[in-house]
């Protein structure tokens, strides 16, 4: 077997790592649940398929820089994943110093504070990666406690509220829009260019 990737960063509640080809077959299995999908954009694979996660191994994998991560459990079982990506406008437009986080976590580690942790060190990890970052921006459906407290956990501003921006399912929700900004982790030691 394959060594897995060095980890970008290890907590007592996770690893986040890049995936690893072996790493397919787990996620598919976590992910392919209706209750992590209910809160998912739509182009979150349904069904999440093998064919779908070794897809997004390849391609997250295959990125320069690499910004998207598999979330394991302490003894290294992917449990879910975590990432960045660009927010519209943000290549070479007004919103260049931003990117928005994406997570999702497998129901069975629901309520462990896996994803709290994993959240908080990573954009920590994203602002000392990532010198020209000034903004990480973060929405969820309006009624989503468990990712609110992620989010306000990793140290994320909660902003306001879009009405009826989000249609899931048919049914039509406010998104809650959350920031963080290099300011906000100053005094964590944080630094570069803002």
């Amino acid at each position: 077997m394959a060594a897995l990737p060095t980890p970008i960063f290890t907590t007592s509640k996770c690893i986040v790592r890049p995936y690893a080809p072996s790493d397919a077959e787990a996620i598919a299995l976590v992910a392919n649940d209706p209750r992590v999908r209910a809160t998912m954009r739509d182009r979150f694979p349904s069904p999440y398929t093998l064919a779908a996660a070794e897809f997004w191994i390849e391609h997250s994998n295959s990125a320069t820089p690499v910004l998207n991560f598999v979330v394991c459990t302490p003894d290294n079982v992917p449990a879910g994943a975590i990432g960045l990506e660009a927010v519209p406008h943000a290549d070479n437009d007004v919103a260049r110093g931003t990117l928005e986080l994406g997570y999702w976590l497998g129901n069975r580690h629901w309520g462990k504070g896996i994803m709290g942790d994993a959240a908080r060190h990573f954009v920590r990890w994203a602002f000392a990666q990532f010198p020209d970052l000034v903004r990480i921006d973060g929405s969820i459906v309006e009624g989503n406690a468990g990712s609110e407290k992620v989010l306000l956990r990793a140290g994320f501003v909660k902003e306001g509220l879009k009405r009826c921006a989000i249609t899931k399912n048919g049914k039509v929700s406010g998104e809650v829009i959350f920031g963080l900004i290099r300011q906000d982790l100053e005094g964590e030691g944080v630094s570069g260019s803002a």
